[in-house]
């Protein structure tokens, strides 16, 4: 009996597959349909990495045999087949029971497993399959890891001893957060009582925001705190505590990378990036941040920071700690505004958002917020800083079309701080002077005082001298001396005054960039006007500052940088003649080429070794 059509069909079909040469399957059957390269482990990394671990086999495996090929093979070496057909193709029976019976699945649906395999492919599959899991590639991690994966235990081994680490935040919160207070002091407390007690469980993320803690901290310290030297001698015998911050600054970088920031982000990741921005414009230069800071504002979007009504299910103290950081992101924004005339930061003002209360800690409750007090919150630095950084944009904006920078507008630019000034008066001083009961009012009076002279510098600076045919105004030069003599006088206390002691650190930086710029802001217009300005009562508040800066210049770089310049300034204005004569006022003349020639407020800016520097 000749074979039947079906069966002489199936015997060349049949004789075909006993010829080609049958080959291990190349993939785990998750990698297989999400069309990944699979590392052949078991569980594979990708599975360990999406939560597929149950779902981790290999078809048809025999012990010690190579496996016949499956029609999903085939379908993968045919070219007439799309992807997108193979991908929707219905899965073997045992595979569907597979996925429903599984724990990470438990109701999941064949095409919904499929699908979410798909969803969650990595962006460079042939980098992802070569190096698995963060795709390590010449040390460093793709997506957006800055280095190798670092044990969380090796992270923690590099905190200082708990007794330093304790005294540390003491400080940060006596010296700073008074400043720039974005923690919410009752929760971080909790946190750090938790952290000690469960260092294992910890986020690196959090771990990032202590490391900041500490080198922020580090960098106000006096190097002879005895306190801090016995509390931690192993290190310092070898690191200056400058060195010691900036150890730690590399740490929480550390820690952010591991934890991923870019891609993942919380809350304690925008709050250990504010703060390591504060501390690095008030010790390295505001310019230094701009990356660090737009990436600061872009996270704080995402985490919705700027919305306007708190969530149901978010608390009032989680909402509050949201519109804090929000906060913090406007004032170090006024920072930029204020510093750089040519940055116009106007557009953050037009945003419509519900600012945080100006409260106390103790005031905020999870269920509800106690209302404002009279007196000097912890917020209300902050509060006014943000006022000020409304007119400080203004400010910018004129200047950066200097044409539109009329009388009118110096006017009511000038009438707008002076406004402010008088607000502070009134919250942080009694009767006109600093109260006994409560240091840290004082030190904010005196910082918002420093940035509303600086924009008065910045406003009557331009009507100093000639401009659009008009003579120069001497109320904007009388005004541009008694700021630049004010600079110089908050420079003097931060330095010198006994109840700002735990902030001297304040000096280190941006104050005496500030009180410089008020010593030039002085010596150009006794160099244009001596005689009418009276230059001689003037004299003795100069000499201290040349004397101050030269105290300083060990600990701070702007003052090392800034003393030869403000000793020749000196002796321009008065020269040590017999008869105690000015010099000639033309030798004003390279000083004010030299004072228009750089963008002033920014310190590194400066060419302080250009050769048109008057020295």
């Amino acid at each position: 009996m000749s074979p039947s059509p079906s069966a002489a069909e199936a015997a060349p079909s049949e004789q075909r597959l006993h010829i080609r040469r049958a080959r291990k399957p190349l993939n785990c059957e998750p990698c297989r349909r999400s069309k990944l390269r699979c590392d052949r482990r078991l569980p594979c990394t990708s599975c360990s990495r999406r939560g597929l671990v149950s779902l981790c086999t290999y078809r048809n495996q025999r012990q010690g045999h190579d496996s016949e090929p499956t029609n999903d093979d085939a379908s993968r070496q045919s070219p007439h087949r799309g992807g997108a057909s193979r991908l929707l193709a219905p899965l073997p029976e045992h595979d569907r029971r597979s996925l429903l019976q599984s724990p990470e699945n438990p109701a999941a649906s064949d095409s919904h497993a499929r699908w979410e395999e798909v969803f969650q492919r990595p962006t460079d599959q042939p980098l992802y399959a070569r190096y698995g899991h963060g795709c390590q590639l010449n040390g460093f991690n793709f997506p957006f890891s800055l280095g190798p994966d670092i044990p969380k235990q090796d992270l923690l081994n590099l905190l200082p001893p708990k007794e330093c680490c304790d005294y540390l935040v003491i400080q940060y919160f006596s010296r700073l957060s008074p400043l720039y207070h974005i923690l919410h002091g009752p929760t971080f407390q909790k946190e750090y009582t938790r952290f000690f007690d469960r260092q294992a469980e910890t986020d690196l993320s959090w771990m990032a925001l202590l490391f900041v803690l500490c080198s922020v901290t580090l960098n106000t310290m006096e190097e002879s705190d005895s306190t801090l030297i016995n509390s931690w001698c192993k290190e310092t015998e070898s690191l200056s505590f400058r060195a010691a911050a900036a150890k730690f600054r590399n740490h929480a970088m550390v820690c952010l990378s591991q934890d991923q920031f870019l891609i993942r982000h919380s809350l304690h990741t925008l709050q250990a990036l504010l703060i390591l921005i504060y501390g690095m414009s008030h010790n390295d230069g505001v310019e230094q941040t701009w990356v660090l800071l737009g990436m600061a504002l872009n996270i704080g979007i995402a985490l919705r920071c700027n919305i306007k009504t708190k969530p149901s299910t978010m608390g009032w103290i989680e909402f509050e700690q949201h519109r804090r950081c929000w906060a913090g992101i406007l004032m170090l924004h006024t920072y930029q505004a204020i510093l750089f005339r040519d940055v116009n930061v106007s557009a953050f003002s037009e945003i419509e958002v519900t600012l945080p209360a100006d409260v106390n800690d103790t005031d905020i409750r999870d269920d509800m917020i106690l209302p404002p007090s009279s007196q000097p919150t912890q917020m209300s630095v902050i509060m006014f800083k943000l006022r000020l950084f409304e007119i400080s944009s203004r400010v910018c904006d004129l200047l950066s079309r200097d044409t539109e920078l009329t009388g009118e507008n110096l006017t009511s630019l000038d009438s707008l701080i002076s406004q402010e000034q008088a607000k502070w008066d009134a919250k942080f001083l009694i009767n006109g002077q600093p109260s006994v009961l409560d240091l840290s009012s004082y030190a904010h009076w005196c910082i918002l005082q420093q940035y509303a002279h600086q924009l008065y510098l910045l406003l009557h600076r331009a009507f100093c001298r000639s401009r659009m045919g008009q003579p120069p105004r001497f109320e904007s030069q009388l005004k541009c001396t008694t700021s630049g003599v004010a600079l110089l006088e908050i420079h003097r206390q931060f330095a010198e005054l006994p109840r700002l002691r735990q902030y001297r650190w304040y000096v280190y930086g941006m104050t005496s960039f500030c009180a410089f710029h008020g010593a030039v802001a002085i010596a150009s217009c006794l160099l244009m006007e001596p005689e009418s300005l009276n230059a001689s009562s003037y004299k003795s508040v100069f000499d201290a500052a040349v004397v101050r800066f030269k105290a300083l210049q060990e600990r701070s770089t702007i003052c090392a940088k800034a003393f030869p310049i403000i000793s020749h300034l000196r002796t321009m204005i008065w020269p040590d003649n017999p008869d105690g004569s000015l010099m000639c006022p033309d030798s004003s003349n390279v000083l004010d080429e030299w004072f228009d020639s750089v963008p002033w407020l920014n310190v590194d800016s400066v060419n302080w070794a250009s050769s048109s520097i008057p020295i």
